[in-house]
């Protein structure tokens, strides 16, 4: 749960307009989990992807604004400096709540960078990459309430927010999206031969349960922001204009944002019993198999992982 919501008579109001606070980077020292991965031609200097704001004590807004992309990619500098970040944030004793976005309210980021998957021309370097970033999306969600943290996250999210940026995304304990005709979120992983595998195989069925995960994951859909909020994918829907306040409210616990993921019996009635995600699971092969003919694994291999979470 968020931390106590405070009387109405002691609430700022989310649109109240504020001076810009001051911001400080996320600068790379120190052995990462990424080294020896392929960097782009057009690196910028280290922490110049991510930087911090600190509107007020125990608040942090952290910012994917990588200088050498239009549209926030993770490639190796921009996971480098996210992993500092995180690792600055969590050394900050009074830290209570975060909230996660892009440089602009419809620009969070496009997943996970093609050309960096291109020249990972090892298994080894493959799966350097698949479990540095498992491993990065899983200490955000350890700092988080929902991982048992201290920090109460919130992503806020618009414009496409696909792949990677969704499993970001799913990590936190909120999902705020802008509600625009530009956002559109999901995991399209499988249209690409590869799985949604930064935790977007576990953490998705965990929010939506086992068929609803599966469904969307098979087919790669990306949602748009109504669908998104009737699916469960996300809990709340904002303006643009205000999605970066609001988002920083439901961080401090001023304004409730209720969990829209599956909870309760049916939970317990079919994602946890092995009779019905096996008939589930195998529904979905048949399906994909008349559909791929066997020519595409990716479907194949990320139905197990859906059912087994």
């Amino acid at each position: 749960n968020p931390p106590p919501l405070l009387p109405l008579s002691a609430r700022p109001s989310p649109m109240a307009p504020t001076s810009r606070p001051a911001a400080t980077s996320a600068a790379r020292s120190g052995p990462s989990r990424f080294d020896g991965l392929p960097m782009p031609g057009d690196a910028p200097p280290s922490g110049a992807c991510v930087r911090i704001e600190r509107p007020e004590p125990g608040l942090a807004r952290l910012f994917l604004d990588p200088p050498h992309k239009k549209l926030a990619l993770f490639d190796v500098p921009l996971l480098m400096d996210l992993e500092r970040a995180l690792d600055e944030l969590a050394r900050d004793a009074s830290l209570r709540s975060l909230v996660i976005t892009g440089k602009e309210p419809l620009s969070f980021a496009a997943g996970a960078d093609i050309e960096t998957i291109q020249k990972l021309t090892t298994a080894d370097l493959a799966a350097q990459f698949a479990r540095s970033g498992q491993a990065l999306f899983q200490r955000l969600h350890r700092m988080s309430r929902g991982g048992g943290g201290r920090v109460f996250v919130v992503a806020a999210v618009g414009g496409p927010v696909p792949g990677g940026a969704c499993e970001l995304c799913l990590a936190c304990d909120r999902i705020v999206l802008a509600d625009s005709e530009k956002s559109r979120i999901g995991l399209p992983e499988v249209l690409l031969g590869i799985l949604p595998a930064w935790g977007g195989s576990q953490r998705l069925p965990r929010r939506l349960g086992v068929p609803a995960a599966l469904g969307a994951i098979l087919t790669g859909k990306l949602h748009n922001p109504r669908q998104a909020l009737k699916l469960g994918l996300v809990d709340r829907l904002a303006p643009a204009e205000n999605l970066v306040s609001i988002a920083s409210e439901i961080a401090a616990g001023r304004m409730s944002c209720a969990y829209r993921g599956r909870m309760g019996m049916r939970r317990l009635l079919i994602d946890k019993n092995p009779l019905v995600t096996a008939l589930v699971a195998s529904q979905a092969k048949k399906k994909v198999l008349a559909q791929t003919k066997g020519h595409y694994p990716a479907p194949l291999a990320a139905i197990p992982l859906v059912v087994a979470a």
